[in-house]
């Protein structure tokens, strides 16, 4: 390849298009991180935890810690309104993320719903591998909902995949469906599989991430389990058909969105009730910056709603 090649590339051909911008910034982010850095999940994780750092959420809103006995993590509310509880299993493909770095998103969605949001912290790959972080979620959500009572459950990405395993097993257990009365699901990753749909389509024109990544992370985390398994691949789930309402959120053009369009249908043909909303330009994880992204105050504002409908709550 030439240089003049090689240099097109990283610039886009079309100036004036914001799109072709994040293609080429998306691009960047890749290449630096997998070829020039090499950056390891654990270096990755520290990075994000001190940016997060920066941005605590708005005015108002409360983060406090908890250690409890079958769980850790940590408890946000907006101006000591406590009207009902969510838990919010956080993504990170696995191996990033905490109740810390979604402290912003978080005090946001408890100002929209004046509830609780519980954030569960559990073990992460590569270090710590299946069934771990799947058996810590469970443990928190069970241990939740005997403290509080009833919960809407919500998880995004990787954290989604954990929220469908954690109630599968519920269900499996034959534990209280009451119990659980809405299920969030943003951006989920319900398909670890290597001939998943979001695998062989790679839409990575505007995600940070592409197959190999996907398939890094899952490796790491599987640890030689099978990506068979309903419980780490949910779209395999045999039947969804007694599953609460399901608020199912997703970008149409990012990475993931073939595996949750799939999973989109599949809750139909079951006749689940499914509140679906997309946007159609926007990154993977956006959700998580409200305070600057205005597709993630959209999706703050809507999922809020859901939420309050669900917990039978005057909307505000």
């Amino acid at each position: 390849m030439n240089s003049e090649s090689g240099m097109a590339r990283w610039f886009p051909s079309e100036w004036g298009s914001r799109r072709a911008w994040l293609e080429s910034a998306h691009l960047a982010a890749r290449v630096l991180r997998r070829d020039v850095a090499q950056a390891k999940p654990q270096q990755i994780r520290q990075a994000i935890e001190l940016a997060s750092r920066l941005n605590p959420g708005p005015w108002g809103g409360e983060f406090q810690e908890r250690f409890e006995p079958n769980w850790q993590g940590a408890e946000v509310t907006w101006k000591e309104h406590k009207e009902g509880t969510v838990i919010w299993v956080h993504g990170g493909a696995f191996a990033f993320g905490s109740p810390r770095v979604y402290r912003a998103a978080a005090v946001h969605l408890a100002r929209v719903t004046r509830c609780r949001i519980v954030l569960p912290r559990y073990r992460l790959a590569p270090d710590h591998v299946f069934p771990l972080a799947h058996n810590d979620v469970f443990l928190a959500i069970k241990s939740v909902i005997e403290e509080r009572g009833p919960v809407v459950l919500i998880g995004d990405s990787a954290g989604g995949n954990l929220a469908m395993g954690a109630l599968m097993k519920w269900m499996g257990e034959r534990l209280p469906t009451g119990q659980i009365i809405g299920l969030g699901l943003l951006s989920p990753w319900c398909d670890l599989r290597v001939d998943a749909a979001s695998i062989r389509n790679n839409m990575i024109a505007h995600s940070p991430f592409s197959h190999e990544d996907s398939m890094d992370y899952s490796k790491q985390y599987l640890a030689g389990h099978t990506p068979n398994d309903p419980l780490v691949s949910p779209l395999l789930h045999k039947s969804f058909s007694s599953w609460p309402n399901v608020y199912l959120e997703w970008s149409l053009d990012e990475f993931l969105a073939p595996d949750v369009q799939a999973l989109h249908r599949r809750l139909v043909e079951d006749n689940v009730p499914v509140k679906m909303r997309t946007e159609p330009e926007a990154v993977h994880g956006w959700q998580l910056l409200p305070d600057f992204l205005p597709e993630a105050r959209r999706s703050s504002e809507n999922l809020g709603s859901w939420i309050r409908s669900r917990q039978e709550l005057q909307l505000t």
